[in-house]
């Protein structure tokens, strides 16, 4: 590989913005082998000489999948590193967790060197961190919250003081930070339209991953349960089963919904299609605005299953802040504050990536 080729910009952003890794810190590579697909094998490369460059020392530990063992020097090796970076689905299983007290974590969501050398990338980390703060006083200043999407999807949900308490937050620190802090769906109420696909949410490992929805299954929700699915007879067996088969697993209430939220990151992108793997594409994808995603199968963070609602609709106390899958920054003084302060979000939000694996 010739790092020559590829901006260390992303890498910069990720190691001094997020992390603040300092000189003489050890940082360790936790990485997915590249023969399941999820990570390349270069991206770990371009990591190491970055953290070199800043007079740090990288390490590297290779993992398998989340259903594998772990090595058997992977616990003393945490423990003797004080940033630790996950280009591993490991690290997304423990992220509402802090199992690394006094440590720098983060999970990174950018799965190859074009995406870490990307926009989506390199976006000012701290800049996002003020444009996600600003998102959350918006909407958890609110009183009532509606979601709708082109596919008929109608939502509400009332807010009141008990929904002011953080719950759902990571302890592992997300980059790209591409989510605000999750919205609780206790007395959320209306009609969700499911379609393509159910996906995990990253929390635990099972087979089948994801289940086909043929045309649009409505998720029937009567405050934050769901009490039942409408639509094409087949995919609502199918939708049931999965559920069943999901819940009966883990012990867990197949009819809690946890949380949602919407992404934040208009850079945010993926180059493959939906169907090659539904898994990785809504592992990937879900930070980007054109998405709000919904944590069921579980009464806790974030439940273990995902619905993605493509290009939402969302009103804060009856003005938007996503409308048709596009942030409107401007509708809401936190937001627009921000923006106009932060010329990077002014050209971010301007200029959304649209390529989101979908074929429309």
């Amino acid at each position: 590989m010739n790092l020559i080729e590829y901006d260390k910009a992303g890498a910069f952003n990720l190691l001094q913005n997020c992390l603040e890794v300092k000189p003489d810190d050890r940082v360790l590579l936790v990485c997915e082998d590249p023969k399941f697909g999820w990570y390349d094998n270069e991206i770990s490369t371009l990591l190491a000489s970055a953290v070199q460059d800043l007079g740090a020392e990288a390490s590297t530990i290779r993992v398998g999948t989340p259903d594998d063992d772990l090595p058997e020097d992977y616990e003393q090796l945490l423990s003797q590193h004080d940033t630790i970076i996950y280009l591993a689905r490991i690290g997304d299983q423990d992220r509402f967790t802090d199992n690394l007290p006094g440590k720098s974590v983060a999970m990174l969501y950018t799965r190859d060197v074009a995406a870490l050398s990307s926009t989506y990338a390199s976006v000012n980390h701290k800049a996002m961190k003020e444009f996600k703060a600003a998102v959350d006083r918006v909407s958890f200043g609110a009183r009532e919250i509606t979601v709708a999407c082109p596919l008929g999807t109608e939502l509400i949900c009332p807010l009141d003081d008990q929904d002011l308490e953080p719950d759902g937050e990571v302890a592992i620190r997300r980059f790209p930070l591409c989510v605000p802090q999750p919205i609780l769906a206790r007395r959320m109420s209306g009609k969700v339209a499911l379609t393509r696909w159910l996906t995990p949410t990253g929390s635990q490992s099972y087979a089948p991953a994801s289940c086909k929805i043929e045309g649009i299954v409505f998720a029937l929700v009567e405050q934050g349960r769901i009490v039942g699915f409408e639509g094409e007879g087949s995919s609502v067996v199918a939708i049931e089963a999965h559920y069943e088969m999901v819940s009966r697993r883990f012990g867990i209430d197949k009819y809690a919904i946890h949380s949602w939220h919407a992404g934040i990151h208009p850079a945010c992108f993926y180059t493959g299609g939906i169907d090659d793997n539904p898994d990785r594409w809504s592992n990937n994808i879900f930070g980007s605005p054109r998405f709000a995603h919904f944590h069921t199968c579980g009464g806790y963070p974030p439940g273990e299953i995902c619905w993605m609602v493509l290009d939402p609709t969302i009103k804060i106390d009856g003005t938007p802040l996503w409308e048709d899958g596009r942030l409107l920054d401007q509708n809401f003084e936190p937001t627009a504050n921000v923006v106009l302060k932060r010329p990077e979000l002014q050209e971010l939000v301007s200029h959304p990536r649209p390529t989101v694996g979908l074929d429309s």
